[in-house]
């Protein structure tokens, strides 16, 4: 009998660890903001030419001085235990090897504005290279690792003097322009190349000819994010006279050159002499001294935002969005032939590349997993983790994500994803909380923060659906019309719809998971930022379904919002030209038109300095709110632009939304 009893003791307990091994989330806990908080966020990599090390930056979040700290980190490419090799006190980013891979140049703002540093890949004290009045912006070394360019903003420019004796600002007439400046590693000595009226855009690049003796970049008629969106052209200039060749002008996006290995052609990023906000970003190539690009991606449906020679110069890597993923293409330059490089459902980025493109550095992350960095061969895409940066999150459960696809009553396809509560169990019905994404250009990927998948830190996604689902609500975002990853004609499909043909499609995609039994159909709630705050607010003006709305940075009057923003030609696009002449247009898409409907109590959040949707237009819904007595809330964050960047107020925006949707769906 006691031998029965031994054999059953032992056969509960085998059977009770074959049932942990099975179900290893078994003791993990929710996440809280805490945990949240506490993420380490790794901005990018850079392998160095020999492919032996990989140089990276972690993020912190310092809630007692509320920044984001961060520091540069070097790991072995085979693998290894990481050292960090910065230490200052703010920020050191953007790290660059020299071409022989023996230095190291860097951002820093440890000493006030940016600047640009050195640094011996084996450690030791870090050398201020720059000096210039308002930071530098980026930089690039030279192919012979003597000199290095670097973009600079000019100093104070003239006021305008009124005749009563006051400072004024012409509008349009007080630009401080972007200039390029060269510096000599050696003896510190600088000069500056650009001079012309116009600036040089610190997103298109400073990319220095093979023989060291030209520079390519990306010139705008004014440093204002409108121009450097969509008034780009491709320019040259010699680094010994300062002469500048305008080799791509024309309406539209001319962007990112870069010369292939041999220097007899320089590649683009190109919307081919057209403004379109909503069209593809395509892959051109034009011949160094010549005037007819080529377009070289036309066949492939989606956009293009950067992309990298291989060395023999007949292959061109880039990383676009595809679906809930993104995956990095090669392209034939002589056939346009494209093919994928990496695979998986994942979200890959931050890549960069051995001088002789056989190993790549580059960051993934997946719904459980922030960012981390791997390596791979480049031919034979085989990654290999090489850092464990928030080994805490293992403990954690995230609650299960889910692809999910359904039918909008249009008849199209539609993708989004779903994460379900911690501890779900299927029959049983959950709050449900959509989450709405920006852009409309913008998109849900399957990643730890699923619309801020990079370059930002966790804490900027303004809702973090970990904190939903450890909280027993299920969270649905769906990548309605309009977003990036399914092609051209889907996100054209949204022009002259925002906010009808969108909202049909979110709505179908909420009864879907109502009709497989998920969803509570009497405790549905939404939220969304920037153009997910717009559709927010026009939401809750269109059906009383939702029982609590959170809207941040959102637009509720596009009449009002076109002379408010900064980018009004977005505004052209969408709503087909401009409100004097489109007034029906712009009303019928206008949330504040319909505010009589609104019975969803509302949180609006907002940046006290959004220039992007400005304050007014969360002030205007607000007021509308309040009048009509529905039980409204608003928070504005102090300091702070259209992405809220400062980790204590990042912490009060997610406990915020959190606590309304428990007051009014729990």
């Amino acid at each position: 009998m006691i031998k029965k009893f031994v054999v059953l003791v032992w056969l509960v307990l085998f059977a009770g660890l074959n049932l942990l091994q099975a179900n290893p989330g078994h003791n993990r806990k929710p996440a809280s903001i805490d945990d949240i908080m506490k993420i380490r966020n790794i901005l990018e990599a850079q392998i160095s030419p020999d492919g032996s090390l990989i140089l990276y930056v972690i993020s912190e979040p310092d809630l007692k001085e509320n920044f984001h700290n961060a520091k540069i980190w070097l790991v072995s490419s085979f693998g290894g235990k990481p050292i960090k090799l910065t230490n200052g006190p703010r920020h050191d980013n953007t790290p660059r090897w020299s071409p022989d891979g023996r230095r190291i140049a860097f951002i820093s703002d440890r000493n006030g504005k940016s600047q640009v540093w050195l640094i011996n890949p084996a450690g030791g004290e870090a050398e201020k290279l720059t000096d210039v009045e308002n930071g530098v912006q980026d930089f690039s070394w030279s192919p012979d690792g003597r000199q290095i360019a670097f973009l600079a903003q000019e100093g104070e420019t003239e006021k305008e003097t009124n005749k009563d004796g006051g400072d004024i600002i012409l509008v349009d007439q007080n630009w401080k322009m972007n200039h390029i400046h060269l510096i000599n590693v050696e003896t510190k000595e600088s000069k500056q190349l650009t001079r012309e009226n116009f600036s040089v855009s610190p997103r298109g690049g400073l990319a220095w000819s093979p023989d060291g003796q030209s520079i390519a970049f990306t010139a705008v008629p004014t440093p204002t994010y409108i121009d450097m969106y969509i008034r780009t052209d491709v320019c040259i200039v010699n680094v010994n006279t300062g002469e500048i060749i305008k080799r791509v002008e024309r309406p539209g996006t001319d962007t990112l050159p870069k010369w292939s290995p041999d220097g007899s052609q320089i590649a683009f990023i190109s919307t081919k002499g057209k403004i379109d906000w909503t069209g593809n970003n395509y892959l051109c190539i034009i011949p160094a001294n010549g005037t007819q690009p080529q377009v070289l991606s036309k066949s492939f449906d989606e956009s293009i935002n950067q992309y990298w020679w291989s060395p023999d110069g007949k292959t061109i890597y880039f990383p676009t969005t595809q679906g809930v993923t993104v995956q990095l293409y090669e392209i034939s330059v002589e056939t346009g032939v494209y093919k994928p490089v990496t695979s998986g459902v994942k979200v890959h980025g931050g890549f960069s590349f051995s001088h002789d493109f056989s190993n790549m550095a580059f960051l993934a992350q997946d719904p459980d997993t922030p960012w981390e960095v791997y390596v791979s061969p480049v031919k034979d895409f085989k990654p290999v983790l090489l850092t464990n940066t928030n080994p805490q999150l293992k403990a954690l459960d995230f609650g299960k994500n889910e692809i999910i696809h359904w039918k909008s009553p249009a008849g199209m396809e539609i993708e989004g994803l779903l994460v379900k509560p911690v501890g779900y169990k299927p029959g049983k019905r959950y709050p449900l909380v959509t989450y709405l994404h920006g852009g409309p250009m913008a998109v849900i990927t399957y990643s730890f923060a699923p619309q801020f998948a990079g370059p930002y830190p966790i804490q900027a996604e303004p809702y973090s659906v970990k904190l939903y689902a450890g909280q027993g609500f299920a969270v649905f975002m769906p990548n309605f019309r309009g977003t990036s990853g399914y092609g051209e004609r889907f996100r054209k499909a949204a022009v002259k719809e925002i906010g009808y043909g969108d909202y049909d499609e979110i709505m179908s995609g909420i009864d879907y998971l109502i009709n497989a039994g998920i969803a509570d159909s009497n405790k549905l709630g939404i939220m969304g930022a920037s153009y997910g705050g717009y559709m927010t607010f026009w939401m809750v003006t269109q059906t009383n379904r939702f029982k609590a709305a959170c809207a941040g940075a959102g637009i509720s009057n596009w009449v009002s919002f076109y002379g408010q923003t900064d980018i009004p030609e977005y505004c052209e696009t969408y709503l087909g030209g401009v409100p004097w002449k489109n007034r029906k247009e712009y009303h019928r898409h206008s949330p504040i038109y319909y505010i009589e409907n609104v019975e969803t109590p509302t949180l609006i959040q907002h940046g006290e300095e959004d220039f992007r949707v400005p304050l007014d237009q969360a002030k205007e819904f607000y007021l509308a709110l309040k009048k009509r007595n529905i039980p409204v809330e608003f928070a504005v964050y102090k300091g702070q632009s259209h992405v809220i960047m400062k980790p204590r107020s990042q912490k009060e925006y997610m406990v915020r939304n959190l606590d309304w949707f428990h007051r009014w769906l729990k």
